[in-house]
């Protein structure tokens, strides 16, 4: 099971990336307080609930990513948006 989730965060983090390098602005999730750390954390997190699994941990091909559900899930957590 370990290396299930490992295997899916890395998917994550490399999704977060593509969706970065296809952006054309930067958007930078900011709340005050919060170590580097905890805000990857939120951020994977939030990723595991904007994209579509199999019920079993594998994550769907193509990524589908819900930029909206991304969104309210940061800002539930208490992050706000600013540009880069």
């Amino acid at each position: 099971m370990r290396r299930t989730a490992t295997g899916v965060t890395i998917a994550l983090v490399g999704a977060a990336a593509l969706l970065a390098g296809c952006a054309t602005a930067r958007i930078v999730w900011d709340k005050p307080g919060v170590t580097q750390a905890e805000r990857e954390r939120d951020e994977s997190a939030c990723l595991r609930a904007a994209v579509g699994t199999d019920g079993g941990g594998q994550l769907l091909a193509p990524y589908c990513i819900d930029r909206e559900v991304y969104t309210r899930c940061m800002e539930t957590r208490g992050y706000t948006v600013r540009s880069k």
